[in-house]
């Protein structure tokens, strides 16, 4: 057996989810990690709390086909990969933005998680798609499809602070999900590991410590809104793409929270407004608070955490995280 489940109990995550989107959490806890090249010793992946739609489709996701010319993007949720999305697909599309605004970055993109929150029946919908294939996905480490350490396709891991997550997640939890979790319940939550793809300090170090050479691109969300034009660099290298000055400055100017926020085919304002009319909450649909995109600030968890849970996820990372060089990962 390639993964054991077990139940969480009463979660945050389970008990804060009225109605029809009331959400059953489990433990998965893999068995079979062998074939990953990490470099940890004595490696074993801890328990991954995740929706409980994962269990019946564990196994086609561990036996996935994977291509060698898939394009593999992988990040703890709401650390930046819907921006990461819409640059690594322009990148690799010769900067197809009329394409890009016609289709949006769900259909550019195969979501790999979403068969464990959703009713799919087999195959996996990314299995007939074309190739070259975009696969987004929140998963660790040790629930990834086998064959890609065997295949090795392109890979890009984005992390971001801890604090920045939390914050996010919980107005992505509130909005989308119809959470209705006080923010100090959904921080309490996160900082026990009991919020869907945790726990997050060891998916940023697994990932940063693969011994993957060549195909496994690292961003962080903070270096990418310090320096934009340089991180994209780093990607077209990546992907042996070359591009102008010029075109350097458009992508960039694209690329900007404010240009994104505004952009229908990336902003996830249909899923949004679908969530909230669902839930009886249309009138929130002006709140920027609801909105899937927020703010996109590298600290605006300074005006929304008060000291003492600051303080509370400064004191979680350095007993989570005792290795000096791995904690830099966190700052």
């Amino acid at each position: 057996m390639a993964f054991e489940f077990s139940k969480t109990g009463d979660t945050v995550y389970s008990n804060t989810f009225p109605g029809i989107t009331k959400r059953d959490s489990i433990y998965v806890t893999p068995k079979d990690y062998g074939k990953i090249p990490i470099t940890i010793s004595h490696w074993k992946p801890e328990p991954c709390f995740w929706d409980a739609g994962f269990q019946p489709v564990a196994q086609s996701i561990k036996d996935l086909e994977v291509r060698p010319d898939d394009v593999w993007l992988i990040a703890y949720p709401k650390s930046g990969i819907t921006w990461c999305q819409e640059m690594i697909w322009l990148v690799c599309n010769n900067l197809d933005y009329e394409k890009a605004a016609s289709l949006k970055i769900d259909h550019r993109w195969c979501y790999l998680d979403l068969c464990t929150k959703m009713k799919h029946e087999e195959p996996l919908p990314m299995v007939s798609a074309p190739s070259p294939r975009f696969i987004k996905s929140h998963l660790p480490v040790a629930l990834l499809p086998d064959r890609i350490w065997s295949v090795k396709p392109k890979i890009v891991y984005v992390r971001r602070n801890p604090k920045s997550v939390a914050v996010s997640y919980y107005h992505h939890y509130v909005s989308i999900y119809g959470c209705t979790a006080t923010k100090e319940q959904f921080m309490r939550a996160f900082l026990s590991d009991q919020i869907l793809s945790s726990p997050y300090h060891q998916h940023v170090i697994e990932y940063h410590h693969l011994d993957y050479p060549d195909n496994l691109l690292y961003l962080c969300y903070e270096d990418m809104k310090k320096d934009l034009k340089g991180t994209l660099r780093r990607v077209c290298s990546f992907f042996g793409k070359s591009y102008s000055d010029d075109q350097f400055d458009t992508l960039t100017q694209h690329l900007s929270f404010d240009s994104l926020k505004n952009n229908k085919a990336v902003n996830f304002s249909d899923v949004t407004q679908q969530a909230l009319q669902h839930s009886n909450r249309a009138d929130k649909l002006a709140d920027p608070n609801f909105k899937f995109m927020r703010r996109g600030e590298v600290e605006g968890w300074k005006r929304e955490l008060d000291p003492e849970t600051i303080k509370e996820f400064e004191n979680w990372t350095n007993s989570k995280v005792l290795d000096p060089e791995d904690r830099k990962l966190f700052d």
